[in-house]
């Protein structure tokens, strides 16, 4: 095995990793968490939308992230 599939199977296996283990999110109060996608290595995709709006938002945050503005917190395993 050569030092490139090593890091391709480490890449993967840190894929695999978030794709089952995403962080706690605590939305401010009138929104709803539609989805939570993880999104390459070390970042995801957090789906939601606010009470009484029938569109959507999204934004991206990483796993050294543990607040947002407007009241989001995040928690990680």
């Amino acid at each position: 095995m050569g030092f490139l599939d090593i890091l391709a199977t480490a890449y993967l296996a840190k894929r695999a990793h978030n794709k089952l283990n995403p962080p706690i999110v605590e939305a401010p109060e009138g929104v709803t968490v539609i989805g939570i996608k993880a999104k390459g290595a070390n970042e995801y995709q957090i789906k939601y939308k606010n009470e009484g709006s029938n569109s959507w938002s999204s934004f991206s945050v990483g796993r050294n992230n543990r607040t947002r503005s407007g009241g989001w917190k995040f928690h990680w395993d």
